[in-house]
């Protein structure tokens, strides 16, 4: 299946002041536990260890979050988080996959899930072409 990368604004910088937009592998997903859907937004990043989303996405599914597996992790700013692990249902495009992934309320709410190397890039075939701006995805069973 096939994704169009996201366009999303940025401010123009000292560095590349004529950039007005950046291009991101962000993709619509829905996580399901129990009974429960909800739809989301994620980024798909390779250098990602796990799969993480907002604490506030497993209350919408009546995860009690903090129940999970714990998990101390350090992100890309260097600062240290924790998430709690729970195995939910995550569907992308018509795939249906089993995922052990991350709470967190250290994750921004208004930002996206993250689809990392466990968790994802183990159970799919994963091709970034941004010239012609979009992501292919294959399931690998």
């Amino acid at each position: 299946m096939k994704f169009p990368y996201i366009k999303l604004p940025v401010d123009p910088s000292e560095a590349f002041p004529e950039r007005k937009t950046i291009l991101r592998p962000i993709i619509p997903v829905t996580l399901e536990f129990g009974q429960i859907k909800t739809g989301y937004m994620a980024l798909i990043d390779s250098g990602a260890d796990y799969c993480f989303f907002h604490s506030e996405i497993a209350e919408v599914m009546n995860l009690d979050w903090q129940k999970g597996k714990r998990l101390n992790f350090v992100g890309v700013t260097g600062q240290k988080a924790t998430s709690y692990f729970h195995n939910v249902d995550l569907y992308i495009g018509g795939w249906e996959f089993k995922v052990y992934c991350g709470f967190s309320d250290a994750i921004s709410p208004k930002g996206f899930g993250v689809l990392g190397q466990i968790g994802f890039f183990d159970q799919f075939i994963v091709k970034f072409d941004l010239e012609k701006e979009e992501i292919e995805i294959k399931p690998r069973r």
